[in-house]
C-alpha cells in the first residue's frame, strides 16, 4: 500500500525495491552466502554491534539455522514481484467505492478489512500461489547457498531429485522424485484454478 501511494520519490523507491528480483538467483545467493557464512560476515557483525548475540551465528553451518538462511534469502528475492503484483491490483480497484465509504464515515482501517482485503482477494490468491509454487520449486539459492548441507539440512525436494540423478546416478530415483514435486505443484494450481473459477460464478 506504501509503494501504491502518490509522492514524489515513489518511483524510485519502487525501482530501487525490484533490484533484488532483477539480480540473478545465482549472484543473490552469493551474496548472502558471504554475508552468513562466516563469523565476520555482515550479518553476526550488525548484530554483534547492536548486542543483540554475543556470539557469532553459524548461519550455514548450523543444521538448526542454515534451512532459516535459506528461507531469509528467498524472502528478499520474492518480495518485489510480489509488491509489484499487490500494488498493480492495488492501482486498479475503483475509487467511486472508496470515495463512497468515505462519505459514510469510514476510517481506514474499515476501509482496508472490508474493501480493499475483499476486492485484492484474487490478486492475493495470485500472489499466493505463485510464491507457493515459486518456493515450492527453488533450487539456485539452496545449491549455491549450503549445498543441501550442513547434513542435508536443507535438502528440497529439487535439490534431492537434482542429487539423484547427477550426483549419484540413479536417474530413476530422481525422476520419481521429480514427478513427486511435479504432481504437488499439479494438484496446488488446479486448487487455485478452482478458487478462481468460483470467485468468478460469484
Amino acid at each position: 500500500m506504501f509503494f501504491s501511494m502518490k509522492f514524489k520519490l515513489a518511483g524510485f523507491l519502487r525501482g530501487l525495491m525490484m533490484i533484488s528480483w532483477l539480480i540473478p538467483l545465482t549472484v543473490t545467493a552469493l551474496l548472502f552466502k558471504f554475508m552468513m557464512g562466516s563469523n565476520a560476515g555482515i550479518f553476526n557483525q550488525m548484530l554483534m554491534s547492536a548486542n543483540l548475540i554475543d556470539n557469532p551465528i553459524g548461519w550455514l553451518s548450523s543444521p538448526e539455522i542454515a534451512l532459516w538462511s535459506v528461507i531469509i534469502a528467498n524472502i528478499w528475492v520474492g518480495i518485489p514481484f510480489n509488491m509489484l503484483l499487490l500494488s498493480t491490483g492495488l492501482s486498479s480497484l475503483p475509487q467511486d467505492v472508496y470515495e463512497s465509504a468515505s462519505l459514510d464515515g469510514a476510517n481506514w482501517f474499515q476501509k482496508l478489512f472490508y474493501i480493499t482485503l475483499p476486492l485484492l482477494r484474487p490478486v492475493i490468491m495470485v500472489v499466493l500461489m505463485l510464491g507457493f509454487i515459486y518456493t515450492f520449486k527453488v533450487f539456485d539459492i539452496v545449491y549455491v547457498m549450503t549445498g543441501v548441507g550442513p547434513i542435508n539440512s536443507t535438502e528440497v525436494l529439487s535439490t534431492l531429485a537434482f542429487r539423484y540423478s547427477f550426483t549419484d546416478f540413479q536417474f530413476n530415483l530422481g525422476a520419481a522424485t521429480a514427478n513427486i514435486l511435479f504432481v504437488i505443484l499439479l494438484l496446488i494450481s488446479l486448487v487455485y484454478l478452482r478458487m478462481i473459477k468460483k470467485d468468478e460464478v460469484i
